[in-house]
């Protein structure tokens, strides 16, 4: 993913919230609020921060402009920029956990001024990202929450690679092994007690 410094340079805030769903599918939407007056910058950054997403909603007030893309849901493996994976049923059909993996990359494009290089260092921006499971690990170190794991990044960085992973317990393979069990209990039990009214009793 590529970010434009103009946008974090003249945005109020910015914040990235990729979603990732169970089947590696996901949502990725950019929100961010400006002044009015750059309505029609700020829509063009957004876009070009979510290539292959819908826009949203723009609102608009007096004070400033809001841009939200998007709550389109793509395949997010197949961005250059992502590695995104769910290791489950078919690689540990007996497991009860299926564990997630996310990678991706953030490039910052600077258009290389004085001004910029000053104002990177205190010009900060936020990604959060949302799995099907619990996070356990993150990279950088972020602020993990259940399925969330939130980074506050600066820009003075040109690039990023964030990473997490996740787990969920597979309720399916639970649920089915206990009816297994629970059935296999009751045949045994059944059969237990039409033996013992079976057996021969001594007079």
């Amino acid at each position: 993913m590529t970010i434009p410094f103009v946008l974090l340079l003249n945005a109020d805030r910015v914040i990235i919230t990729t979603t990732m769903y169970d089947d590696v599918s996901g949502v990725r939407q950019v929100r961010t609020a400006a002044d009015s007056s750059l309505r029609r910058e700020v829509t063009r950054w957004t876009r070009d921060v979510t290539r292959g997403f819908d826009t949203d909603s723009i609102e608009e007030t007096t004070h400033g402009v809001v841009v939200s893309r998007s709550t389109q849901v793509n395949d997010l493996s197949a961005y250059q920029d992502v590695n995104a994976s769910a290791t489950g049923i078919l690689r540990r059909p007996f497991s009860f956990v299926t564990e997630y993996r996310w990678e991706e990359s953030i490039n910052i494009d600077f258009l290389s001024n004085v001004k910029e290089e000053a104002a990177a260092p205190y010009t900060t921006f936020e990604y959060r990202l949302i799995m099907p499971g619990e996070v356990q690990t993150a990279s950088p170190q972020g602020e993990m929450n259940g399925r969330t794991v939130r980074w506050v990044l600066t820009a003075d960085q040109e690039d990023y690679t964030l990473s997490a992973t996740a787990t969920a317990l597979r309720w399916d393979l639970i649920i089915l092994v206990v009816y297994i069990v629970g059935y296999l209990g009751y045949r045994l039990t059944a059969f237990l007690i039409r033996r013992a009214r079976l057996k021969p009793r001594k007079i």
